[in-house]
């Protein structure tokens, strides 16, 4: 049986939906009202740990977050949602097996993360996001894809305000709007406002069926989508 949460008892699990809305890139105002919807609900108010788990559903404002269990504490704002993640707002939509908040603007989502956020599609084994500088820590291998071509690496860091992105170990771009391919042990690729990747370390690139390899290249990205590689 599903237990709707009253007012007053919205007010003490509102945690765990801020948790889960500020956790999952991107936050609802403070002054939303937060509702939570499981199957099983427990609060400890000396501890101050709240769980619930059972088809849970967590809504503050307009986002939603769902997953088989879920638990926030209230004194140390630490909580997680865990088992079959869902986190939907506006043009965001994350899926993971785990994701758990420090109280603060840092999130990590464990397990086959998957996320579409406007027009960039991020993958990974484990993401962390700091939401106030908007920036994205792929630790353990992954990509981002947007619409200029989809960006490999070990260890990838992201500044989405910049469209900046760093990546390190085994770094592989593909881009079909500007016709290349490249690659290397470093890239240091900017988007629209600068439009070039700084490609370091055993680098290569291949440009119109042309290969280019060295130990550093500089592609420069037109507005038209060409590219040329220095």
């Amino acid at each position: 049986m599903s237990i709707k949460m009253n007012i007053k008892k919205a007010i003490v699990m509102a945690g765990i939906a801020t948790m889960a809305v500020s956790g999952t890139i991107y936050a609802a105002a403070n002054d939303e009202p937060a509702t939570l919807d499981a199957e099983e609900v427990e609060y400890d108010m000396e501890s101050g740990l709240a769980s619930a788990k059972g088809n849970v559903v967590m809504t503050k404002g307009n986002a939603t977050v769902s997953g088989d269990y879920a638990e926030y504490n209230s004194k140390t704002k630490d909580g997680k949602v865990s088992g079959n993640v869902v986190a939907t707002k506006d043009d965001m939509r994350m899926t993971a097996d785990l994701v758990t908040t420090d109280g603060s603007d840092h999130m990590i989502a464990a397990g086959s993360v998957n996320g579409i956020k406007a027009d960039k599609h991020f993958m990974g084994p484990k993401v962390e996001y700091f939401q106030q500088d908007e920036y994205v820590l792929i630790p353990s291998g992954g990509s981002i894809t947007s619409a200029d071509g989809t960006f490999r690496a070990d260890l990838i860091r992201g500044f989405m305000k910049e469209e900046h992105f760093v990546g390190d170990g085994n770094v592989h771009i593909v881009s079909p709007r500007n016709n290349m391919e490249a690659g290397g042990d470093q890239v240091d690729y900017w988007g629209k406002e600068k439009g070039k990747a700084v490609i370091t370390g055993n680098a290569w690139a291949v440009k119109d069926n042309n290969t280019l390899k060295s130990k550093k290249l500089t592609v420069y990205l037109a507005e038209d989508g060409t590219a040329s590689v220095k």
